[in-house]
């Protein structure tokens, strides 16, 4: 009878554990959302020509926009429909508040700029998904 309570014990351990590895398997990376929001100014204001006026503003934006983007990676694993929706509505956001801080030049060379798929080495794929 102890063998056996033991041998239930050691499964249900073993398994709490897997269960706690695969978790942290599958969460994504952390993110250092002022040098990846400074990050993407600055290559947007090489593409863009921003003002003196927009940068700041820019990375207002861009600093919440990735804030809400990282309060949402948990979810990702957990209920991806959720995602995908507040994903889209915190894209929509963004983009309704860059289409009036831009010149109507500037945004669409901004939409021009997505690149075709996520590339982590470009930074800029932070914005787009």
């Amino acid at each position: 009878m102890k063998k056996l309570i033991a041998s239930g014990l050691l499964l249900v351990c073993f398994f709490s554990y897997t269960a706690l590895a695969m978790n942290t398997l599958f969460q994504a990376p952390t993110m250092n959302i002022e040098g990846t929001a400074s990050s993407i100014v600055s290559k947007l204001d090489k593409s863009l020509s921003l003002t003196a006026v927009q940068k700041p503003k820019l990375l207002n934006i861009v600093t919440g926009y990735l804030r809400q983007k990282v309060a949402l990676q948990s979810l990702q694993q957990s209920n991806e429909k959720a995602y995908t929706t507040k994903m889209n509505s915190i894209q929509n956001g963004l983009h309704a508040k860059l289409k009036p801080l831009f010149t109507l030049t500037q945004y669409t060379e901004y939409l021009g700029l997505k690149p075709k798929s996520y590339d982590e080495t470009d930074v800029l794929s932070q914005l787009y998904y």
